[in-house]
C-alpha cells in the first residue's frame, strides 16, 4: 500500500537555497510572474514528490516562460515508489518589465505529495549583448549547451 507522506529524503529534496524566495508551496503548481528593479538574472526553480499509485508511475515537472518550456521527469516508477522531479531555468529579468511564468506538476498515476516554486538572483548586472545564460539544476554546478535566454537544467 502506497505511503502517501514525505520521508526524509523527500524533505532533503524539497530543501530550498539559502538565498531562494519561495512563491509557491503545495500540490498543484503556480502561476506568476517575476519582477525586478534593475536586470537581473533570476533562477527560477520548480521541485515536487509524489508516491506511484501503480506501476509505470511518472512524476514531470514544468516551467514555461512565453512560448518555451523546460521540463523535468521522473519514472516511471513501480507501485508506492517515491517519485522527485526538479526543474530549473536562469533567464534574464528586464528592470521595471514583469516575466510571467508557470511552474506545475504533471503526475500519471501517482499522486503528488509537495511541490515547490522558488526564485534566486543570481547576479544583478545585465550580461553583455550575445552572453549565454548557463543553465543550472537546484543545488548544483553549471553546465552548457543551450543558446537560449531560457534553457532547461539537468533533471532528477
Amino acid at each position: 500500500m502506497a505511503h502517501l507522506r514525505l520521508n526524509d529524503d523527500d524533505q532533503e529534496f524539497l530543501t530550498l537555497p539559502q538565498s531562494a524566495a519561495l512563491v509557491f508551496a503545495g500540490a498543484s503548481g503556480t502561476e506568476s510572474w517575476i519582477e525586478r528593479g534593475c536586470d537581473t538574472v533570476v533562477r527560477l526553480a520548480v521541485k515536487s514528490v509524489a508516491v506511484a499509485l501503480a506501476n509505470a508511475a511518472t512524476l514531470e515537472v514544468v516551467i514555461e516562460i512565453g512560448g518555451d518550456s523546460a521540463r523535468g521527469k521522473d519514472g516511471p516508477a513501480p507501485n508506492d515508489t517515491q517519485l522527485r522531479a526538479s526543474q530549473a531555468v536562469q533567464v534574464l529579468v528586464r528592470a521595471g518589465e514583469r516575466m510571467s511564468f508557470r511552474a506545475y506538476p504533471v503526475a500519471d498515476d501517482a499522486h503528488i505529495l509537495r511541490t515547490l516554486v522558488w526564485t534566486e538572483d543570481v547576479r544583478t548586472e545585465a550580461p553583455a549583448l550575445g552572453a549565454r545564460l548557463e543553465p543550472r539544476s537546484p543545488g548544483r554546478g553549471p553546465s552548457e549547451g543551450y543558446p537560449s535566454e531560457a534553457r532547461p537544467a539537468a533533471s532528477h
